[in-house]
């Protein structure tokens, strides 16, 4: 009793009682004397709203019922003033796919809480969304989406966050099945970003819009499909967002990207699982000192990694890049780089196409690509202490198509092993190679027993 004076009476106070009355009227009175120290300390908490004060009574728990009106009412009642925001351990049904609206300040304590959606959606949404919020934290709760039900073209997030955003945490939550972004920050401009944007310990699966293979045969989808865009693309989207971490994530089975970040700046995408995306995994896009390290990105079927389109000072370490469809990583139109420590295993699954741009087979291209809005030229990077397996089908280990004004591209200390321990070289451009060392004998990892 920490709030009692001390040197009184009330210090002993059971024993101060036992002198003057019964002990079972002693025992009743101290017991009703802690439960009103519990109401006390209960009171002593008043930036705390729980959505369910809002809803009427006899509610009910399993989703059947729509309370949407009553929690966007609870979200409002709480405003800007930094209060937690308790969703009790439910299903809550969104039947509005315009969501609710968060506010700066506001800390959502979603554990236990399962959102869904009907299966008549019919217009893009989200079950959370902001427009220039800070200060604002998810932890944990689920929300499940009806991919396998909703109309092609119907573009439904977890979260989805805009404009001026500072400060914002997501932690602990599970996304599945939505047919756009488990979680979609969008900054105004690289002059206006939004900044300090934290996503950790979250599973993201089975998420995003459909992206057809630009290779898929004639007559199947090709690119978005139809009503979508590129924004819906990416388990993880972050567009013009500075200062950033996205940290012990499993992002799974995405319909299209694993991750898109673009134009991001100052931004760490460290030990997470990027696998089985239907096309990229790990994608860097005009982004600025971006480090990814300690990631393991598996069986994705176009690029498992790339950085592109006048990324600058990215620096890519320590990662497991194995099984995509096509390279391990594509690096082309990007300055100052530094790939270094990572293992390529058996990247370039899928075959080449017809044109000379598709030759994307080796674990790894560094080149510049056909379409570069950013007119960057490839130039003084770096890719050393990598270990590269390749298979016989692979045109290269490594393949370098550069121009002439292409300056100081360093391949160093590399090992290569496998069926291909060649490295490719076309075009021109000052290549530097030192210390890299092919072997013909593949590398085998023994089976756990």
């Amino acid at each position: 009793m920490g709030f009692l004076p001390t040197g009184s009476i009330f210090q002993h106070f059971p024993f101060f009682l036992s002198e003057i009355m019964p002990r079972s009227l002693m025992q009743s009175l101290l017991i009703l004397f802690l439960l009103a120290s519990i109401q006390i300390c209960s009171a002593a908490e008043p930036g705390t709203v729980t959505v369910t004060d809002f809803f009427p009574d006899g509610y009910v728990s399993d989703g059947s019922i729509s309370y949407q009106t009553q929690l966007q009412e609870a979200l409002d009642a709480a405003g800007e003033g930094g209060k937690r925001i308790v969703f009790p351990a439910m299903i809550y049904l969104i039947t509005d796919e315009a969501g609710l609206k968060v506010h700066s300040g506001q800390t959502l304590v979603l554990d236990g809480a399962r959102f869904i959606f009907p299966v008549d959606c019919d217009e893009d949404g989200q079950v959370f969304r902001g427009e220039n919020v800070q200060d604002v934290r998810f932890i944990g709760g689920e929300i499940v989406g009806r991919y396998d039900v909703w109309p092609a073209g119907v573009n439904i997030r977890g979260i989805y966050l805009t404009g001026d955003c500072q400060r914002i945490r997501v932690e602990k939550m599970y996304l599945h099945d939505l047919t756009s972004n488990g979680v979609g920050v969008f900054g105004k401009s690289e002059a206006e970003p939004a900044r300090d944007v934290w996503i950790t310990d979250t599973i993201i699966d089975h998420c995003c819009n459909v992206y057809g293979d630009y290779m898929a045969p004639k007559g199947e989808l090709h690119g978005p499909e139809k009503g979508s865009q590129r924004e819906d693309q990416g388990s993880v989207a972050l567009y013009y967002v500075n200062s950033f971490q996205v940290r012990g994530c499993r992002m799974d089975r995405s319909r299209s990207d694993g991750t898109h970040f673009y134009h991001c700046q100052g931004g760490q995408i460290c030990r997470n699982q990027i696998n089985r995306s239907k096309m990229g995994g790990f994608f860097l896009e005009g982004c600025r000192d971006v480090l990814a390290s300690d990631n393991i990105i598996l069986q994705n079927g176009s690029r498992g990694c790339t950085i592109e389109r006048g990324s600058h000072n990215c620096t890519l370490n320590g990662n497991l890049v194995e099984e995509s469809g096509r390279e391990g990583l594509w690096i082309p139109d990007s300055t100052y780089c530094v790939v270094t420590n990572n293992i390529f295993r058996r990247n370039g699954r899928k075959p080449n196409g017809s044109e000379p741009r598709q030759r994307w087979n080796a674990n790894i291209t560094i080149n510049e690509s056909s379409h570069d809005p950013s007119e960057t030229t490839a130039t003084h990077c770096v890719f050393s202490g990598n270990l590269i397996e390749s298979t016989k089908d692979q045109i290269a280990a490594i393949r370098l198509n550069l121009t002439e004004k292409s300056r100081k591209m360093v391949l160093m200390n590399n090992i290569f092993t496998g069926e291909r321990t060649d490295v490719m070289i076309e075009g021109e451009g000052e290549v530097i190679q030192q210390g890299n060392i092919p072997s013909q004998q593949p590398l085998i990892i023994p089976a756990v027993k």
